[in-house]
């Protein structure tokens, strides 16, 4: 979803005829095809070139520093740090954050207040830590006496690796935990089976994930990047893109969570996610929105619950 949203908004932009545009989407298999998909982009002449995701990065900044006004460049999901690029960023722990409060309340609704509460996300470092120092700051906010004990995260060092994701979260439930958070992008289909068959509660990434045919995905921890495609062909034609870093959030309606910021494509399973919880929620992300509940994210080597 992550991707495909950014190939659907190019497609839906195109069909509008909003602008006068033609497009080319380039599919990357390796590190090599990314360098040579940006470079061929150049020299083929194309007014604007969008990569999206943190492994164009590298590439992106060679060819931007060897042609630097031959095309207009940005980036989504990464810092690209070179003076040609737009580079947009998100702040998903905003979005993470509502994920821990549904986690927690979730799981003080099933009697366990405590935990534990589940992770299978895709990496471990700090450059994942804001999703989960998000969902973990979220569970301390409905219940202030958790510690880090509390908490089991495991990782399938894969975006698509659904049987270890499965084994993993099913390693999670058998401890207990009534609530799986899933970040591992496409792998997380093994989060969603393993949910089905032990009844555990989990969440999706990126676009809605929730099902009919699967009431334990309960909520998604969405991120638009067909919205910022949006924004940055807008900007592209309307005044040229301004390079620099641009970090979105719940403010901008770019990261959310299903039925909290988001109506959801699905019926909500009003049974564990109830209005009570909804509710506290929404009232987070409304301080979030405002600005007055204000969520940085620290090194993790310095966090201590």
């Amino acid at each position: 979803p992550f991707l495909t949203q950014v190939v659907d908004k190019m497609a839906e932009l195109k069909a509008a005829n909003t602008y006068p545009m033609d497009y080319t989407v380039m599919e990357c298999a390796d590190d090599t095809s990314w360098a040579e998909n940006i470079r061929a982009s150049v020299e083929e002449n194309y007014d604007l070139v969008l990569v999206v995701g943190w492994q164009g990065a590298d590439p992106l900044n060679e060819v931007a520093k060897q042609f630097p006004t031959k095309a207009q460049y940005a980036i989504i999901d990464t810092v690209c740090d070179n003076p040609q690029v737009k580079s947009y960023i998100f702040r998903p722990q905003e979005a993470a954050y509502l994920i821990g409060i549904i986690a927690a309340s979730v799981s003080a609704d099933a009697g366990k207040p405590n935990g534990p509460f589940g992770g299978v996300h895709a990496n471990p470092g700090q450059g994942s830590f804001e999703w989960r120092w998000g969902y973990m700051e979220g569970v301390k906010s409905v219940n202030p006496s958790v510690k880090m004990s509390n908490f089991l995260f495991n990782y399938t060092k894969s975006y698509t690796d659904a049987p270890i994701a499965k084994e993993l979260a099913l390693q999670q439930a058998a401890q207990g935990c009534v609530f799986i958070n899933a970040a591992s992008a496409v792998a997380d289909y093994g989060t969603f089976e393993a949910a089905a068959e032990k009844g555990f509660y989990t969440s999706g990434q990126d676009s809605d994930m929730t099902t009919p045919s699967n009431p334990n995905i309960i909520t998604t921890q969405v991120k638009y990047t067909g919205i910022v495609t949006g924004m940055i062909i807008d900007e592209f034609f309307k005044t040229g893109l301004k390079p620099g870093v641009v970090a979105l959030g719940l403010a901008e309606g770019v990261v959310g969570a299903a039925y909290i910021t988001d109506d959801g494509v699905n019926p909500r399973n009003t049974k564990v996610l109830t209005d009570a919880i909804v509710k506290t929620a929404r009232d987070a992300a409304a301080r979030i929105k405002s600005g007055s509940l204000k969520l940085t994210v620290p090194l993790e080597k310095d966090y201590v619950l």
